[in-house]
């Protein structure tokens, strides 16, 4: 076999179909926004249940959704994008390795790339069994699935194209190609969008307890009220404005903002913390009877 031939059938076993399958599926807007609002979906409700807060009641917009997702998606990408560029190197390094190594060697090679590719697969299949307790962490299983995937059709692609298998393995391998690589992209798909979900989740919870420990110098929220609106909480403070002139008869300093969203004020007590069960306190922003003010 000649070097070139042999870097033609090593070239072909790349990720070709895997990117022309998932460019055909994600390419549509409709199912690109439905994936991006789902991540921002994630993303939201982990950060809003941290604060007891169910998400129906924010009132997020689809591009809302949309937009809150970026931050979630752009690590996964990028993380593909330079471990695509690693594997293209690596892959090139292998095959002038392979090249100029013996039979023994090669069949070595393929051997221990496809045992490393059982060995994730069956971390993956074992974290897809316990997600809700993961046996280490919760991002390694989804890239154990879709590592070990990728790399048993690689180390089939060396064997087929380095070690001289019969007749009827080399027919079989060569006839079930396509489904083979239809597999994967579906199962790397699917590793992908486990992973994404569980990294969204992950930083919502991340930037719940953000806000938390950041609570005591976030925008101060002062609320003005002609009645006596019951608010209460770890360092809220209520004034009686005694002024006859005044238009609002109450004071309630103390508070911080979380969200405004849907017409609402979702408000915290400075000394909010997840332990000590305070409330947050929701204001809506479209009567006359109540007046919200932000301070630095």
């Amino acid at each position: 076999m000649s070097a070139e031939g042999t870097g033609q059938q090593a070239g072909d076993s790349g990720l070709g179909p895997i990117v022309e399958f998932t460019t055909r599926v994600l390419v549509p807007a409709g199912v690109l926004s439905a994936v991006l609002y789902y991540f921002g979906y994630v993303r939201e409700q982990a950060l809003f249940a941290y604060f007891g807060i169910d998400l129906g009641t924010v009132g997020f917009s689809t591009r809302d959704y949309v937009v809150r997702s970026a931050g979630t998606v752009f690590l996964p990408l990028a993380t593909v994008i330079v471990a695509g560029v690693a594997a293209v190197i690596a892959h090139q390094v292998l095959v002038v390795l392979l090249s100029r190594s013996s039979p023994r060697w090669c069949r070595g090679a393929w051997v221990v790339l496809g045992a490393l590719a059982l060995i994730l697969l069956g971390f993956g299949v074992l974290g897809l069994q316990r997600r809700a307790h993961p046996p280490i962490n919760p991002l390694a299983s989804p890239v154990a699935l879709a590592a070990g995937a990728v790399l048993l059709e690689y180390a089939v692609e060396i064997a087929r194209t380095y070690e001289a298998l019969p007749d009827q393995v080399a027919e079989a391998l060569s006839s079930t190609r396509t489904l083979r690589r239809s597999l994967l992209a579906a199962l790397v798909l699917v590793a992908g969008f486990w992973g994404t979900a569980t990294l969204a989740q992950q930083r919502g919870l991340d930037a719940a307890r953000a806000i938390e420990l950041s609570l005591p110098t976030r925008p101060q929220a002062i609320v003005y009220s002609r009645e006596h609106l019951q608010v209460s909480g770890p360092g809220v403070m209520l004034a009686q404005l005694e002024s006859r002139s005044a238009s609002f008869a109450f004071r309630y300093n103390g508070l911080r903002t979380l969200e405004h969203a849907g017409g609402h004020w979702f408000l915290l007590p400075a000394g909010w913390t997840h332990e000590n069960g305070a409330t947050v306190i929701v204001l809506p922003d479209s009567t006359d009877d109540i007046r919200v003010d932000l301070a630095p």
